[in-house]
């Protein structure tokens, strides 16, 4: 009884994390690619906070500066993704309140990078945020391809603040806005940066509730799409596949597929870091598969 109640929350719990798949590495544009490239996550995690706060420094010296506050924005959502909410998945269960704390931490910098952009998309498309923003308001007809990556960060954040905090209604009543923003950045330019919004794609509508855009049927299309755009050579696309669709449709069979065959691709030098980070989380997950399937009496 005591497993079946942890893996019908393990399962709950990871169908929310809908940055889980390293989706938001993927469209590293901002940062260097020497950073890219470094296959090892321990050393990447030391050098972030530098990377922050050059950033900051950079930002504040222009704050009307978009892609000032877009390159800020993004490192604090990829830190906050990678280093973070990352670390604290691969907490053991006991170790609670550090992966609270390590959890806390990485909304409170989802939220910074969304109120680091929000001025600059009001300003671009007013409305655009409110809640009752849709993919047919017309304030996004003025938002084009030099928009796409400020959507993109934009909506990441919201919608990753939301995933590691339902309860703040505050932020909860943009994600509607969000996935607005989401749409219009994939309608305006699909294969940007790589595929990464088809990635990303995989977790938002694998994750959400129907209520709020969430729909498997377009997470499978993006998963699709997501290999399209990388020839099938992008870890993170199976991990977020995985766990935001195979969990919630009870696929084990899948599930265990798509992390296998993340862990079997081989390494692409510009993307190290992020494949590293894919290939640690499939590998944590085929390690707790019980948590989120019944595979018999175990």
């Amino acid at each position: 009884m005591r497993k079946a109640v942890v893996r019908a929350l393990s399962a709950a719990s990871l169908s929310m994390c809908l940055a889980a798949g390293c989706a938001l590495l993927s469209a590293g544009d901002y940062a260097s690619r020497a950073f890219m490239r470094e296959s090892d996550p321990a050393l990447a995690e030391d050098a972030f906070p530098t990377m922050i706060k050059a950033a900051e420094a950079i930002q504040l010296a222009d704050p009307d500066d978009r892609d000032d506050a877009t390159l800020a924005a993004s490192l604090y959502v990829m830190y906050a993704n990678a280093f973070l909410e990352g670390k604290a998945f691969l907490l053991p269960d006991d170790a609670f309140e550090e992966r609270l704390a390590l959890a806390g931490r990485a909304n409170a910098l989802y939220l910074r990078a969304a109120s680091l952009l929000a001025p600059f998309i009001e300003a671009a498309a007013p409305g655009a945020l409110d809640s009752a923003a849709g993919p047919d308001d017309r304030s996004l007809s003025r938002l084009g391809r030099k928009d796409v990556p400020t959507l993109y960060w934009a909506a990441a954040a919201i919608l990753a603040a939301f995933a590691s905090d339902p309860m703040d209604f505050d932020n909860a009543a943009r994600v509607s806005g969000a996935m607005a923003l989401f749409e219009r950045a994939r309608a305006i330019e699909p294969d940007w940066n790589g595929g990464a919004l088809h990635e990303l794609a995989i977790s938002v509508y694998g994750s959400l509730p129907a209520d709020l855009g969430g729909d498997r049927s377009k997470a499978r299309e993006a998963f699709e799409l997501a290999k399209a755009a990388t020839a099938a050579s992008s870890p993170g696309a199976f991990v977020a596949y995985a766990s935001s669709v195979c969990v919630p449709e009870g696929d084990a069979d899948g599930f265990e597929q798509a992390l296998e065959t993340a862990l079997g691709l081989p390494d692409r030098p510009e993307s190290a870091l992020m494949d590293a980070i894919a290939r640690r989380k499939a590998r944590r997950l085929l390690d707790d598969e019980e948590l989120y399937f019944y595979l018999g009496d175990i």
